[in-house]
């Protein structure tokens, strides 16, 4: 277990139709029967054990964006038959149930996922003893009340589905569930080792079958070697680099657009005093401050465009303001003010 992650999926009980047909032995094949025996510590007759279908598993992309190739599925297949079925994952030898007798990798031709692949999942069939502690159960599957399963499993190896990197062995940037190039990003859970338990759960972590995954990485110790610290302490390095060239470029952007902003500002202060000396500095910075910078460049082009537009078509009169000791003109440049003050509203709504 030191070179897997360990990994539950949650599926469903499979259609239980015909899954106890008479067949004139019980209701159980002969065929199944005797694969039932070889789990069996005695020769059991068909009367006396209940069969039903259960979807384990398959290489549908799940919510936490990890799917399983259908390499691991078919190995699955394998690993899974002999397997115990228990209650929520509590390991307590009382909660054993049920156990899966036979077990294959199954397709489905007129489903794709949602990665663009055949739907492929592992379908196996379970028994159980038919005994007085066992008919509410019984009766619960055949009803539609117990169809829920999560399988624990470990693998190997997850692989990103972008650059095709291993998560343990050579951890990439790539981030599950984004896209890249229009591609989703998923993890891919490759080499599984070994099949641990099914349970029927209460509440599926996924409504759909076979498609929920929860992992259980946070207590788990990994039997690392040296070159794949190393490794991984290099990748952790870089990425540290690279994150102080981006902390620095964007300062340096940030420092250019505070200075563009104050000169755009200044700018429109200048020709506001013009235009419009009963408006002070203050009160035009003010309006200025709400606006974005794209904003400001605007609102100086086209008070820069008013004012050449009245300089070559409306006569100009010079008089002497004695407030400020500046010489204002007068005429069509109202309009500019009135240009301010609308701003001035909007920005205040």
């Amino acid at each position: 277990m030191t070179n897997s992650d360990v990994v539950n999926k949650t599926a469903a009980v499979g259609s239980i139709e015909n899954a106890n047909a008479d067949s004139g032995n019980g209701g159980v094949s002969a065929e199944d029967m005797a694969l039932i025996n070889q789990l069996a510590r005695r020769e059991l007759k068909a009367e006396e054990v209940y069969v039903f279908p259960v979807t384990l598993c398959d290489n549908e992309t799940d919510r936490d964006c990890e799917r399983f190739s259908v390499s691991a599925l078919a190995k699955l297949a394998e690993l899974f038959v002999g397997k115990t079925g228990i209650f929520d994952h509590d390991p307590k030898g009382a909660n054993q149930t049920a156990r899966i007798f036979r077990a294959e990798l199954a397709a489905d031709e007129s489903r794709s996922t949602r990665s663009g692949e055949p739907y492929r999942c592992v379908k196996a069939m379970a028994y159980m003893m038919r005994t007085e502690k066992n008919a509410d159960l019984i009766a619960e599957i055949d009803g539609g009340i117990k169809k829920e399963v999560s399988v624990c499993c470990s693998v190997g190896r997850k692989i990103c589905s972008i650059c095709g990197a291993d998560e343990r062995r050579q951890p990439c940037t790539h981030i599950k569930g984004e896209y890249y190039s229009g591609k989703l990003c998923e993890k891919i859970l490759e080499e599984p080792s070994d099949a641990y338990e099914w349970s029927f759960v209460a509440i599926p972590a996924q409504p759909n079958a076979g498609v929920t995954k929860s992992g259980a990485f946070a207590d788990r110790k990994y039997d690392l070697s040296s070159e794949e610290i190393g490794m991984i302490a290099a990748k952790c390095a870089e990425l540290k680099r690279e994150n102080g060239v981006l902390e620095n470029r964007v300062a340096e952007l940030k420092s250019v657009e505070d200075k563009a902003r104050a000169d755009a500002i200044s700018e429109i202060i200048r020709l506001g005093r013009f235009c419009v000396p009963s408006f002070g500095a203050e009160t035009i910075k003010a309006v200025c401050g709400e606006m974005s910078y794209a904003q400001l460049l605007e609102f100086k082009k086209r008070i820069r465009k008013d004012v050449m537009k009245e300089q070559s078509e409306r006569p100009k009169s010079v008089f002497y303001n004695s407030e400020n000791n500046e010489t204002e003109e007068s005429g069509g440049l109202q309009r500019i003010g009135s240009a301010i003050r609308n701003t001035s509203f909007r920005m205040k709504r």
